[in-house]
Protein backbone atom coordinates (compact mmCIF):
# COMPACT_ATOMS: atom_id res chain seq x y z
CA UNK A 1 0.00 0.00 0.00
CA UNK A 2 1.49 3.66 -0.76
CA UNK A 3 2.20 5.87 2.15
CA UNK A 4 0.48 9.23 0.54
CA UNK A 5 1.58 11.43 3.35
CA UNK A 6 5.22 10.41 2.58
CA UNK A 7 6.44 11.61 -1.04
CA UNK A 8 9.16 13.36 -3.23
CA UNK A 9 9.52 16.18 -5.77
CA UNK A 10 12.33 16.35 -8.20
CA UNK A 11 13.26 20.19 -8.20
CA UNK A 12 16.31 21.76 -9.50
CA UNK A 13 18.63 18.77 -9.98
CA UNK A 14 17.24 17.89 -5.90
CA UNK A 15 15.25 15.08 -5.04
CA UNK A 16 12.99 16.95 -1.89
CA UNK A 17 11.01 14.41 0.15
CA UNK A 18 8.30 15.87 2.32
CA UNK A 19 6.03 14.07 4.80
CA UNK A 20 2.36 15.22 5.14
CA UNK A 21 3.10 18.09 2.76
CA UNK A 22 6.07 19.58 5.19
CA UNK A 23 9.65 19.51 3.23
CA UNK A 24 11.95 17.18 5.92
CA UNK A 25 15.26 17.12 3.58
CA UNK A 26 16.77 17.42 -0.31
CA UNK A 27 19.10 15.33 -1.44
CA UNK A 28 21.03 15.09 -5.03
CA UNK A 29 20.96 11.71 -6.87
CA UNK A 30 24.20 10.11 -7.81
CA UNK A 31 23.54 10.10 -11.71
CA UNK A 32 24.93 13.27 -13.43
CA UNK A 33 22.20 15.54 -15.17
CA UNK A 34 23.16 15.14 -18.84
CA UNK A 35 23.31 19.12 -19.27
CA UNK A 36 25.87 19.49 -17.21
CA UNK A 37 27.85 16.54 -18.13
CA UNK A 38 27.58 17.81 -22.29
CA UNK A 39 28.80 21.44 -20.82
CA UNK A 40 31.77 20.08 -19.08
CA UNK A 41 32.83 17.92 -21.91
CA UNK A 42 32.49 20.80 -24.44
CA UNK A 43 34.65 23.11 -22.37
CA UNK A 44 36.87 19.93 -21.72
CA UNK A 45 37.48 19.15 -25.67
CA UNK A 46 38.06 22.69 -26.77
CA UNK A 47 40.39 24.10 -23.77
CA UNK A 48 43.91 23.65 -24.99
CA UNK A 49 45.44 25.97 -21.35
CA UNK A 50 47.10 22.77 -20.08
CA UNK A 51 48.91 21.88 -23.51
CA UNK A 52 52.77 22.18 -22.73
CA UNK A 53 55.04 21.93 -26.13
CA UNK A 54 57.72 20.35 -26.78
CA UNK A 55 60.91 21.21 -24.62
CA UNK A 56 63.26 23.75 -26.40
CA UNK A 57 66.45 22.16 -24.79
CA UNK A 58 67.34 18.51 -23.63
CA UNK A 59 68.23 17.21 -20.44
CA UNK A 60 71.33 16.16 -19.68
CA UNK A 61 72.60 14.17 -17.69
CA UNK A 62 75.32 14.52 -14.32
CA UNK A 63 77.02 12.06 -12.19
CA UNK A 64 74.86 11.37 -9.18
CA UNK A 65 71.30 11.52 -10.76
CA UNK A 66 69.07 9.31 -10.59
CA UNK A 67 69.02 6.58 -13.55
CA UNK A 68 64.77 6.61 -14.64
CA UNK A 69 63.33 3.84 -15.93
CA UNK A 70 60.19 3.52 -17.66
CA UNK A 71 57.92 0.67 -17.93
CA UNK A 72 57.14 -0.23 -21.53
CA UNK A 73 54.02 -2.30 -22.87
CA UNK A 74 55.08 -3.90 -26.38
CA UNK A 75 51.32 -4.49 -27.17
CA UNK A 76 50.17 -1.86 -30.31
CA UNK A 77 50.74 -4.51 -32.87
CA UNK A 78 48.52 -7.44 -33.73
CA UNK A 79 49.43 -11.07 -32.67
CA UNK A 80 47.39 -14.42 -33.64
CA UNK A 81 46.63 -14.71 -29.36
CA UNK A 82 45.14 -11.12 -29.62
CA UNK A 83 43.06 -11.79 -32.87
CA UNK A 84 41.83 -14.82 -31.79
CA UNK A 85 39.98 -13.43 -28.55
CA UNK A 86 39.43 -9.83 -29.28
CA UNK A 87 39.10 -9.94 -32.94
CA UNK A 88 41.50 -9.78 -35.73
CA UNK A 89 43.62 -6.47 -35.59
CA UNK A 90 43.42 -6.05 -32.56
CA UNK A 91 46.11 -3.80 -30.06
CA UNK A 92 45.78 -1.87 -27.16
CA UNK A 93 44.70 0.80 -29.04
CA UNK A 94 41.40 -1.01 -29.77
CA UNK A 95 40.60 -0.02 -25.81
CA UNK A 96 42.04 3.21 -25.43
CA UNK A 97 40.05 4.64 -28.61
CA UNK A 98 36.31 3.33 -27.60
CA UNK A 99 36.79 4.50 -23.96
CA UNK A 100 34.71 7.52 -22.95
CA UNK A 101 34.23 10.12 -19.74
CA UNK A 102 32.41 9.07 -17.19
CA UNK A 103 31.80 11.46 -15.00
CA UNK A 104 32.60 15.02 -14.80
CA UNK A 105 36.75 15.39 -14.91
CA UNK A 106 37.03 12.07 -16.62
CA UNK A 107 39.63 12.72 -19.31
CA UNK A 108 38.89 9.65 -21.90
CA UNK A 109 40.02 8.91 -24.15
CA UNK A 110 43.47 10.05 -23.88
CA UNK A 111 44.81 10.55 -27.28
CA UNK A 112 48.48 10.26 -28.59
CA UNK A 113 50.26 13.00 -29.74
CA UNK A 114 53.52 13.48 -31.49
CA UNK A 115 53.68 9.47 -32.28
CA UNK A 116 49.93 9.10 -32.72
CA UNK A 117 48.34 5.94 -32.99
CA UNK A 118 51.44 4.00 -33.79
CA UNK A 119 52.29 0.38 -35.17
CA UNK A 120 55.43 -1.12 -32.75
CA UNK A 121 55.66 -2.94 -36.82
CA UNK A 122 56.44 0.25 -38.30
CA UNK A 123 60.44 2.01 -38.44
CA UNK A 124 60.68 4.86 -37.06
CA UNK A 125 58.50 4.78 -34.23
CA UNK A 126 60.80 3.27 -31.66
CA UNK A 127 63.26 5.93 -32.54
CA UNK A 128 61.21 8.90 -31.93
CA UNK A 129 60.13 7.64 -28.59
CA UNK A 130 63.73 7.46 -27.39
CA UNK A 131 64.32 10.73 -29.21
CA UNK A 132 61.35 11.98 -26.77
CA UNK A 133 62.47 10.23 -23.48
CA UNK A 134 66.08 11.45 -23.81
CA UNK A 135 65.29 15.10 -24.29
CA UNK A 136 63.10 14.94 -20.94
CA UNK A 137 65.51 12.58 -18.70
CA UNK A 138 64.06 9.28 -18.89
CA UNK A 139 67.24 6.97 -18.58
CA UNK A 140 66.17 4.04 -20.42
CA UNK A 141 62.73 1.54 -20.95
CA UNK A 142 61.75 -1.53 -18.78
CA UNK A 143 60.78 -3.67 -21.30
CA UNK A 144 57.86 -6.13 -19.99
CA UNK A 145 59.43 -9.36 -21.66
CA UNK A 146 56.05 -12.02 -22.41
CA UNK A 147 57.32 -15.80 -21.82
CA UNK A 148 55.90 -18.66 -21.06
CA UNK A 149 57.87 -22.24 -21.04
CA UNK A 150 59.70 -21.03 -24.25
CA UNK A 151 56.83 -19.47 -26.25
CA UNK A 152 57.45 -15.63 -26.88
CA UNK A 153 54.78 -13.26 -27.12
CA UNK A 154 54.78 -9.39 -28.47
CA UNK A 155 58.80 -9.86 -29.06
CA UNK A 156 58.64 -7.85 -32.03
CA UNK A 157 59.51 -4.89 -30.91
CA UNK A 158 61.99 -5.78 -28.46
CA UNK A 159 63.44 -8.05 -31.26
CA UNK A 160 63.64 -4.90 -33.74
CA UNK A 161 65.35 -2.75 -30.82
CA UNK A 162 67.97 -5.60 -29.94
CA UNK A 163 68.93 -5.01 -33.65
CA UNK A 164 68.55 -1.18 -34.43
CA UNK A 165 71.06 1.29 -33.47
CA UNK A 166 68.91 3.14 -30.91
CA UNK A 167 70.81 4.17 -28.42
CA UNK A 168 69.08 3.49 -25.22
CA UNK A 169 69.34 1.83 -22.14
CA UNK A 170 66.90 -0.91 -21.51
CA UNK A 171 66.34 -4.25 -19.21
CA UNK A 172 63.44 -6.73 -18.58
CA UNK A 173 60.86 -6.87 -16.31
CA UNK A 174 59.21 -10.80 -16.83
CA UNK A 175 55.32 -10.56 -16.93
CA UNK A 176 55.31 -13.78 -15.47
CA UNK A 177 51.48 -13.98 -15.26
CA UNK A 178 49.09 -15.93 -17.04
CA UNK A 179 47.45 -14.12 -20.53
CA UNK A 180 44.48 -13.74 -19.79
CA UNK A 181 41.21 -12.53 -21.58
CA UNK A 182 40.85 -9.98 -18.63
CA UNK A 183 44.62 -8.45 -18.56
CA UNK A 184 44.32 -9.05 -14.64
CA UNK A 185 46.81 -12.62 -15.01
CA UNK A 186 43.98 -13.96 -13.37
CA UNK A 187 43.07 -17.95 -13.65
CA UNK A 188 39.98 -16.77 -15.42
CA UNK A 189 39.10 -16.83 -19.06
CA UNK A 190 42.95 -17.77 -19.81
CA UNK A 191 44.58 -17.59 -23.36
CA UNK A 192 47.97 -18.65 -22.25
CA UNK A 193 48.31 -20.96 -19.00
CA UNK A 194 51.80 -19.33 -17.42
CA UNK A 195 54.06 -22.49 -16.13
CA UNK A 196 57.35 -23.28 -15.22
CA UNK A 197 59.22 -26.36 -15.56
CA UNK A 198 62.60 -28.31 -14.76
CA UNK A 199 64.30 -27.48 -18.08
CA UNK A 200 63.15 -23.95 -18.53
CA UNK A 201 65.95 -21.98 -16.94
CA UNK A 202 68.22 -23.07 -20.00
CA UNK A 203 65.67 -22.21 -22.62
CA UNK A 204 64.64 -18.78 -20.48
CA UNK A 205 68.48 -18.07 -20.35
CA UNK A 206 69.02 -18.74 -24.12
CA UNK A 207 66.40 -16.73 -25.41
CA UNK A 208 67.60 -13.26 -23.02
CA UNK A 209 71.23 -13.83 -23.59
CA UNK A 210 71.69 -11.83 -27.07
CA UNK A 211 69.85 -9.11 -25.20
CA UNK A 212 71.60 -9.46 -21.64
CA UNK A 213 75.11 -9.28 -24.09
CA UNK A 214 73.91 -6.02 -25.34
CA UNK A 215 76.19 -3.34 -24.00
CA UNK A 216 72.47 -1.58 -23.92
CA UNK A 217 71.56 -3.47 -21.49
CA UNK A 218 71.60 -2.32 -17.98
CA UNK A 219 74.04 -3.88 -15.68
CA UNK A 220 74.89 -3.11 -11.80
CA UNK A 221 78.69 -4.30 -11.89
CA UNK A 222 78.83 -6.92 -14.12
CA UNK A 223 74.80 -8.47 -13.44
CA UNK A 224 72.44 -8.09 -16.26
CA UNK A 225 69.18 -6.51 -14.35
CA UNK A 226 65.73 -8.28 -14.10
CA UNK A 227 62.99 -8.29 -12.91
CA UNK A 228 60.20 -10.95 -12.16
CA UNK A 229 57.14 -9.43 -11.47
CA UNK A 230 55.18 -12.37 -9.33
CA UNK A 231 57.40 -14.71 -8.38
CA UNK A 232 54.86 -16.30 -5.79
CA UNK A 233 53.12 -17.74 -8.72
CA UNK A 234 55.63 -20.63 -8.99
CA UNK A 235 56.44 -23.28 -6.82
CA UNK A 236 58.71 -22.28 -4.29
CA UNK A 237 61.26 -25.38 -5.24
CA UNK A 238 61.19 -25.37 -8.25
CA UNK A 239 61.73 -21.66 -8.73
CA UNK A 240 64.56 -22.20 -6.44
CA UNK A 241 66.28 -24.20 -8.91
CA UNK A 242 65.13 -22.23 -11.94
CA UNK A 243 67.03 -18.86 -10.44
CA UNK A 244 69.86 -20.87 -9.39
CA UNK A 245 69.98 -22.36 -13.07
CA UNK A 246 69.81 -18.49 -14.12
CA UNK A 247 72.51 -17.90 -12.04
CA UNK A 248 75.08 -20.89 -12.85
CA UNK A 249 74.25 -19.94 -16.30
CA UNK A 250 75.19 -16.31 -16.45
CA UNK A 251 78.19 -16.98 -14.74
CA UNK A 252 79.16 -19.39 -17.51
CA UNK A 253 78.27 -16.76 -20.25
CA UNK A 254 81.03 -14.21 -18.51
CA UNK A 255 78.70 -12.19 -15.63
CA UNK A 256 79.13 -12.45 -12.14
CA UNK A 257 75.57 -13.39 -12.19
CA UNK A 258 72.52 -11.89 -12.47
CA UNK A 259 70.58 -8.72 -10.81
CA UNK A 260 67.04 -10.05 -9.83
CA UNK A 261 64.54 -7.70 -8.54
CA UNK A 262 60.83 -8.63 -7.46
CA UNK A 263 57.69 -6.33 -7.23
CA UNK A 264 55.19 -5.82 -4.73
CA UNK A 265 52.47 -6.73 -6.76
CA UNK A 266 49.47 -8.53 -5.26
CA UNK A 267 51.04 -8.38 -1.83
CA UNK A 268 54.56 -9.27 -3.59
CA UNK A 269 56.84 -11.06 -1.29
CA UNK A 270 60.35 -11.16 0.78
CA UNK A 271 62.56 -11.07 -1.73
CA UNK A 272 64.94 -13.34 -0.48
CA UNK A 273 63.04 -15.64 0.42
CA UNK A 274 62.73 -16.33 -3.98
CA UNK A 275 66.60 -15.47 -4.03
CA UNK A 276 66.18 -11.99 -5.52
CA UNK A 277 68.01 -9.48 -4.61
CA UNK A 278 65.43 -6.61 -3.70
CA UNK A 279 61.97 -5.06 -4.51
CA UNK A 280 60.84 -3.05 -6.98
CA UNK A 281 57.59 -1.26 -6.52
CA UNK A 282 54.34 -1.34 -9.19
CA UNK A 283 51.70 0.76 -8.38
CA UNK A 284 48.88 0.92 -8.21
CA UNK A 285 49.67 -2.56 -5.92
CA UNK A 286 50.37 -1.14 -2.36
CA UNK A 287 48.35 2.46 -2.57
CA UNK A 288 46.00 3.26 0.07
CA UNK A 289 42.05 3.17 -1.64
CA UNK A 290 39.33 5.72 -0.74
CA UNK A 291 36.25 5.60 -2.43
CA UNK A 292 35.23 9.01 -3.69
CA UNK A 293 31.73 9.70 -4.61
CA UNK A 294 30.93 10.88 -8.06
CA UNK A 295 28.45 11.56 -10.11
CA UNK A 296 28.20 9.30 -13.50
CA UNK A 297 26.47 9.93 -16.08
CA UNK A 298 26.69 5.79 -16.80
CA UNK A 299 24.65 4.48 -13.04
CA UNK A 300 25.87 0.60 -14.47
CA UNK A 301 29.52 0.97 -14.55
CA UNK A 302 31.46 -0.57 -11.14
CA UNK A 303 34.08 2.42 -11.57
CA UNK A 304 35.79 2.86 -8.10
CA UNK A 305 37.51 6.62 -7.83
CA UNK A 306 39.82 7.52 -5.20
CA UNK A 307 42.78 10.26 -4.20
CA UNK A 308 46.06 9.98 -3.49
CA UNK A 309 46.26 14.06 -2.06
CA UNK A 310 47.01 12.18 1.62
CA UNK A 311 49.52 9.73 0.64
CA UNK A 312 51.65 12.00 -1.37
CA UNK A 313 51.31 14.93 0.89
CA UNK A 314 51.97 12.65 4.11
CA UNK A 315 54.65 11.10 2.61
CA UNK A 316 53.59 7.77 2.77
CA UNK A 317 55.82 6.72 0.12
CA UNK A 318 58.94 6.47 2.63
CA UNK A 319 59.14 3.43 4.81
CA UNK A 320 61.74 1.71 5.93
CA UNK A 321 62.93 -2.03 4.96
CA UNK A 322 65.69 -4.91 4.78
CA UNK A 323 65.73 -5.26 1.60
CA UNK A 324 66.75 -2.64 -1.38
CA UNK A 325 64.05 -0.63 -2.59
CA UNK A 326 63.81 0.87 -6.14
CA UNK A 327 60.76 3.15 -5.91
CA UNK A 328 57.93 4.21 -8.46
CA UNK A 329 54.81 6.38 -9.15
CA UNK A 330 53.14 7.08 -11.69
CA UNK A 331 51.88 10.59 -13.84
CA UNK A 332 47.82 8.87 -13.29
CA UNK A 333 45.88 5.47 -13.48
CA UNK A 334 42.79 5.01 -15.33
CA UNK A 335 42.17 1.44 -16.27
CA UNK A 336 38.36 1.95 -17.56
CA UNK A 337 39.55 1.35 -21.35
CA UNK A 338 40.82 -2.39 -20.47
CA UNK A 339 38.22 -2.86 -17.55
CA UNK A 340 34.80 -0.46 -17.40
CA UNK A 341 32.28 -2.92 -16.75
CA UNK A 342 34.64 -5.22 -14.61
CA UNK A 343 35.68 -3.64 -11.84
CA UNK A 344 38.12 -0.52 -13.20
CA UNK A 345 40.16 1.73 -11.03
CA UNK A 346 40.99 5.44 -11.22
CA UNK A 347 43.63 7.09 -9.22
CA UNK A 348 42.82 11.09 -9.62
CA UNK A 349 46.23 13.16 -9.41
CA UNK A 350 47.01 16.93 -10.21
CA UNK A 351 50.23 17.45 -11.85
CA UNK A 352 51.06 19.45 -8.59
CA UNK A 353 50.91 16.02 -6.61
CA UNK A 354 52.47 13.85 -9.41
CA UNK A 355 55.29 16.60 -9.04
CA UNK A 356 55.70 16.28 -5.18
CA UNK A 357 55.48 12.11 -5.74
CA UNK A 358 58.22 11.87 -7.97
CA UNK A 359 60.45 14.66 -6.41
CA UNK A 360 60.27 12.90 -3.12
CA UNK A 361 61.03 9.47 -4.84
CA UNK A 362 64.09 10.85 -6.79
CA UNK A 363 65.09 12.65 -3.31
CA UNK A 364 64.78 9.73 -0.87
CA UNK A 365 66.41 7.24 -4.27
CA UNK A 366 69.65 9.98 -3.74
CA UNK A 367 70.02 10.54 -0.08
CA UNK A 368 69.54 6.55 0.45
CA UNK A 369 71.74 5.02 -2.12
CA UNK A 370 75.48 5.45 -3.83
CA UNK A 371 75.46 6.12 -7.43
CA UNK A 372 75.19 2.83 -8.58
CA UNK A 373 72.16 2.25 -6.79
CA UNK A 374 70.20 5.16 -7.84
CA UNK A 375 67.46 3.61 -9.39
CA UNK A 376 64.11 5.11 -9.72
CA UNK A 377 61.36 4.17 -12.30
CA UNK A 378 57.88 5.25 -13.87
CA UNK A 379 54.82 2.73 -14.43
CA UNK A 380 54.92 4.19 -17.56
CA UNK A 381 55.52 5.22 -20.81
CA UNK A 382 52.99 3.64 -22.79
CA UNK A 383 50.27 1.95 -20.74
CA UNK A 384 47.49 3.89 -22.17
CA UNK A 385 44.70 1.91 -21.54
CA UNK A 386 45.88 1.77 -18.09
CA UNK A 387 46.08 5.74 -17.93
CA UNK A 388 49.45 5.66 -16.97
CA UNK A 389 51.41 7.48 -19.52
CA UNK A 390 54.87 9.75 -20.06
CA UNK A 391 54.29 9.78 -23.88
CA UNK A 392 52.64 12.95 -24.82
CA UNK A 393 48.81 13.52 -25.31
CA UNK A 394 46.22 15.83 -27.32
CA UNK A 395 45.40 17.74 -24.19
CA UNK A 396 48.12 17.77 -21.96
CA UNK A 397 50.62 17.79 -24.45
CA UNK A 398 54.35 16.65 -22.72
CA UNK A 399 53.45 17.91 -19.78
CA UNK A 400 53.91 14.59 -17.74
CA UNK A 401 57.52 14.77 -19.25
CA UNK A 402 58.31 18.01 -18.39
CA UNK A 403 57.70 17.21 -14.62
CA UNK A 404 60.06 14.59 -14.45
CA UNK A 405 62.78 16.79 -16.08
CA UNK A 406 62.33 19.55 -14.00
CA UNK A 407 62.26 16.91 -11.25
CA UNK A 408 65.47 16.03 -11.84
CA UNK A 409 67.08 19.31 -12.41
CA UNK A 410 65.86 20.99 -9.21
CA UNK A 411 67.27 17.91 -7.45
CA UNK A 412 70.42 18.81 -7.88
CA UNK A 413 70.37 21.49 -6.35
CA UNK A 414 69.43 20.37 -3.23
CA UNK A 415 71.14 20.49 -0.55
CA UNK A 416 70.77 16.38 -0.13
CA UNK A 417 72.85 14.29 1.78
CA UNK A 418 74.95 11.75 -0.51
CA UNK A 419 76.41 8.34 -0.55
CA UNK A 420 78.86 8.99 -3.31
Amino acid sequence: MKLKFLHTKFINSKFKVYFFGIHIFSYKPRVLSLRKYVKWLREYKTDRSKFMPFAKSSFVRQKGDPKVFAFYLPQFYPIPENNNVHGKGFTEWTNVASCMPQFIGHEQPKVPYDVGFYNLLLPGIMERQVEIAKTYGVYGFCFYWYWFSGKKLLEKPLEYFLHSSIDFKFHFCWANENWSHLWDGGNKEIILKQELHENDADKFFSDILPYIKDPRYEKIGNKPLLIIYRPKLFNKTVFSHFIHSLQSLSRQAGFDGLFIMTTNAFGGCIPAEYYCDGLVEFPPHGLPYIDKPKNFINPEVPVHVSSLSDFISNKEYIYKTDFPVFKTCFPSWDNTPRKLYSDARVWQLTSEEYQSWLSGILQWTKNTYPTDLRYAYINAWNEWAEGAILEPTVYHGYQNLSILKRCLEQLRSSQSLSKE
